[in-house]
């Protein structure tokens, strides 16, 4: 006997076309919203990053405040835990975990290991977080397990944030008039900033977000940058998204094998514009 509902009529399921419809029209609603919900997760990870920016740039103005400059570490100097003489030329600094030392011969890797003197007043512990482009694993657990002797440059990936090279020496290293300084003679405007000495503090970048961890395809590399808008925090302390392709054209740097690579080497230093 025929089962009939309770009005008389007999319960039918979906047929085989309208179940096909029902799943193209899921699978089209789909493919609508994953990229709208993937710009969304972007643009909320991009807001992290330039929330991050926004408390280092505090963090820096503290320390200038505390030390005259920003931050700064002078080659040969090294530090209390250092138990050798250090070269005059070399830049000796103690990094994560504690005890361990890096020395460098570059004294622009300050670009990325500004964590070293920050964090005499800012820890790793209690900051290491800020210091990490969203998307990527902000856990010092990472730091900590990592093989140091494996690495061509151990830290160079340790933090996100990159630090212009403009704030580590005075402008005349990237004198627009005149000849350029060389030799000894360029080696001694190698000194930190004091922030009086920023010339126009809100179009001079002070730091970036160098790895972009949060974007689901990485951008194209040129000139040493994502060709893509990164999160930047300005000398006087407010942060925004640019591309640093359209900053200033660089000014060779004659302690770094001429280097023009923009941000890094604005034109007349801290006494220029990026933007």
């Amino acid at each position: 006997m025929q089962r009939t509902t309770r009005y008389g009529r007999t319960p039918r399921g979906f047929t085989l076309i309208e179940l096909l419809v029902v799943i193209g029209v899921i699978a089209l609603l789909i493919a609508i919203l994953l990229p709208a919900l993937g710009s969304a997760r972007g643009t909320a990870r991009q807001t992290k990053s330039l929330a991050n920016l926004r408390t280092i740039g505090t963090t820096f103005a503290q320390y200038a405040d505390q030390y005259t400059t920003y931050p700064f570490v002078k080659p040969g100097t090294g530090s209390a835990d250092v138990p050798f003489p250090v070269p005059h030329d070399i830049l000796f600094i103690q990094w994560y975990p504690r005890g361990t030392m890096i020395g460098t011969s570059d004294w622009f890797h300050l670009s990325h290991l500004w964590p070293a003197p920050v964090s005499a007043m800012a820890p790793w512990e209690e900051n290491f977080e800020a210091w990490i482009s969203p998307g990527y694993d902000n856990s010092l657990e990472i730091m900590r397990t990592r093989d140091m002797t494996q690495l061509d440059n151990p830290a160079a990936n340790d933090v996100s944030y990159h630090y212009s090279n403009s704030f580590l020496a005075k402008p005349r290293l990237w004198t627009t008039s005149g000849a350029a300084p060389a030799g000894d003679e360029a080696s001694k405007l190698f000194a930190g900033t004091a922030p009086h000495e920023v010339a126009f503090a809100s179009d001079k970048v002070m730091l970036w977000d160098a790895h972009l961890a949060y974007m689901s395809r990485q951008p194209e590399v040129r000139e040493g940058h994502f060709d893509a808008k990164t999160p930047m925090c300005f000398a006087d302390g407010h942060a925004d998204v640019k591309n640093p392709l359209d900053a200033t054209p660089g000014t060779p740097n004659p302690l770094r094998f001429n280097d023009t690579t923009r941000l890094h080497n604005t034109p007349d230093g801290v006494k220029g514009r990026d933007y």
